[in-house]
């Protein structure tokens, strides 16, 4: 009984810290919300982890991040 009950809380992502929630990487098109080809600070803002790597990612610095500079995010 212990090992499916370790098997439930590990496929549920429970542990002593309490439920860890998987964050997926959002797609380029789904942060682009205006469809201009480009993702911005303001649209980057829906992404916590995003909007802290932007101006890192931003490598020409114009404020933008083109889906080469995005590409480099989602890899991670």
């Amino acid at each position: 009984m212990t090992r499916k009950k370790d098997l439930l809380i590990a496929a549920l992502g429970i542990g002593a810290g309490g439920i860890v929630l998987a964050q997926a990487t959002p797609s380029f098109e789904s942060l682009d919300k205006n469809g201009d080809g480009q993702i911005s600070i303001q649209e980057a803002t829906v992404n916590d982890d995003l909007f802290v790597a932007f101006k890192k990612l931003d490598t020409n610095q114009d404020g933008m991040l083109s889906k080469e500079e995005f590409a480099a995010y989602s890899k991670k």
